[in-house]
């Protein structure tokens, strides 16, 4: 059913010092799946967060990205560094890359010879499988991910070039698999522009839930090798900028020729995509330092927005509260967050165990010693936690 292959992005060529071996790092692991949908074994590549094992009940969304071995490790590596430090801009997120086997048969919607130059291809005879391809990831790749690993409900769709096809496809016809998309400069000149031609109709037909959508392209330049200067993706998104339902929110980058260019704009275009979508993630640093109630009402906003509980980790939490308890004490500040840490980490034995602390420090030692045991129920083998409250106990 799976195969596991560890992918190795790269090793630490280190010589073997005082006796220590190097060690590789490793971000991902790929499988193979057999689909019966589209008869076919299909490969995935999967990152999962930092923090993936260091509990075991924190649930994550999940960005699903087309063309995942040329893009898995380049992606994946920018949503750690977004999702990393004391001020992420957007949540921890587990990563999922799909490699194209038929890149044409699974992207286009429609069956269609004519290719980008207007001619008819014999490479395109096998187009119009893209709704077969949406169904393996919905009925196949999807199930897969939740009975394996910690999700939640919320899934991102990233797509580039003729891979964007598919994105917008799903956005338009299978609107319940993603609550949000990234489409990087798509083949929007596919079939005679036939998805510009749906953008009326899907904007009176859309009756669901609230989306994101992010498109960006960049400008043509006229050249030797493409004399023209005709963009289809440009007039799809003003199209579309015009049309689009008021549920699905949106926003565009058009980058400047030269600037960038259709080969170079994929990872620009991502980390620009998923701030958008997560847009107020970001921890205001004069809201923490001064009033840190407007990060709850920050995230509880956001929450609604996304339509998923999403909170910072639990560590940067625990940073904000210790920052408040020893470096600049203010030990109303620091309790704040390491009660907001147990109202939404409460089967975290370390959340709970610094809300105890916290009170060793105010002098508070019945609530100290009633945190503690609270935490050793969650962890029953911590001895630094059981020496805690027996020094509290003497």
């Amino acid at each position: 059913m799976k195969k596991l292959i560890i992918l190795l992005t790269f090793s630490v060529l280190s010589h073997i010092i005082n006796g220590q071996n190097h060690k590789d790092i490793i971000i991902g692991k790929r499988f193979t799946i057999k689909s019966e949908i589209l008869n076919a074994d299909r490969e995935i590549s999967i990152g999962l967060p930092d923090s993936y094992h260091d509990n075991n009940y924190t649930k994550y969304p999940v960005i699903y990205i087309l063309d995942g071995k040329k893009y898995f490790h380049s992606f994946s590596g920018a949503i750690t560094q977004l999702s990393s430090d004391v001020s992420p801009q957007i949540p921890e997120m587990i990563v999922v890359g799909i490699t194209s086997q038929d890149r044409v048969r699974d992207s286009s919607p429609t069956h269609s010879l004519v290719g980008y130059s207007g001619e008819k291809e014999k490479g395109y005879e096998v187009s119009g499988g893209a709704d077969d391809f949406l169904k393996f990831i919905q009925k196949e790749l999807i199930p897969f991910m939740e009975k394996n690993y910690r999700t939640n409900s919320y899934r991102t769709f990233v797509g580039n070039s003729f891979t964007g096809l598919p994105v917008v496809h799903a956005l338009f016809s299978f609107p319940e698999i993603f609550n949000s998309y990234i489409v990087i400069d798509f083949s929007a000149w596919w079939d005679n522009e036939i998805m510009k031609q749906r953008i009326e109709d899907f904007s009176k037909e859309y009756q669901d839930q609230k989306r994101d959508i992010f498109f960006a392209t960049v400008d043509r330049v006229a050249n030797d090798v493409f004399p023209e200067q005709y963009n289809s993706g440009w007039n799809f998104i003003q199209e579309f900028d015009k049309k689009h339902p008021e549920n699905v929110s949106f926003n565009y980058k058009k980058y400047p020729y030269k600037v960038e260019n259709h080969h170079s704009m994929p990872l620009i275009s991502l980390i620009d995509g998923i701030k958008y979508i997560f847009r107020d993630h970001m921890v205001n640093f004069d809201a923490m330092l001064t009033d840190p109630t407007l990060i709850k009402t920050q995230f509880s906003k956001l929450s609604d927005r996304l339509g998923y509980p999403i909170y910072l980790p639990e560590e940067r939490i625990n940073f904000y509260g210790y920052l408040f308890l020893y470096t600049k004490p203010d030990i109303e500040k620091a309790l704040f967050y390491f009660k907001y840490n147990t109202e939404i980490y409460p089967l975290s034995s370390n959340a709970w165990d610094s809300l105890a602390e916290a009170y060793t420090v105010q002098g508070d030692a019945t609530k100290a010693k009633a945190f503690y045991r609270k935490a050793l129920e969650l962890d029953p083998e911590n001895i630094g936690i059981q020496n805690r409250l027996n020094a509290l106990s003497e």
